[in-house]
């Protein structure tokens, strides 16, 4: 659906890693609200459509999708630069 998308990665069962991504995610220019749920290991992410398209957001995916798999390797790095604060 535009403006709302799911994502699931196994490091989000981790309530740390679940919430630097909450926070990482949230300020992305154009994101309006994330919802994490460590227990599926998911988010929720409610995004203005005019301002952030769909595909520019899975791009941005590519770069968490990394920092979430060396986070669950017990590697948490710096947050992706993904439009926020850069």
């Amino acid at each position: 659906m535009d403006g709302r998308v799911r994502l699931r990665h196994p490091a989000l069962q981790d309530r740390q890693v679940a919430e630097l991504a909450r926070q990482g995610i949230a300020a992305i220019p154009g994101v309006r609200q994330v919802e994490v749920n460590p227990l599926s290991g998911s988010a929720l992410l409610h995004y203005d459509s005019k301002c952030l398209s769909r595909e520019k957001l899975m791009e941005m995916g590519v770069a968490w999708a990394v920092w979430l798999d060396e986070a669950r390797a017990g590697h948490i790095g710096p947050l992706p630069r993904t439009g926020a604060a850069q």
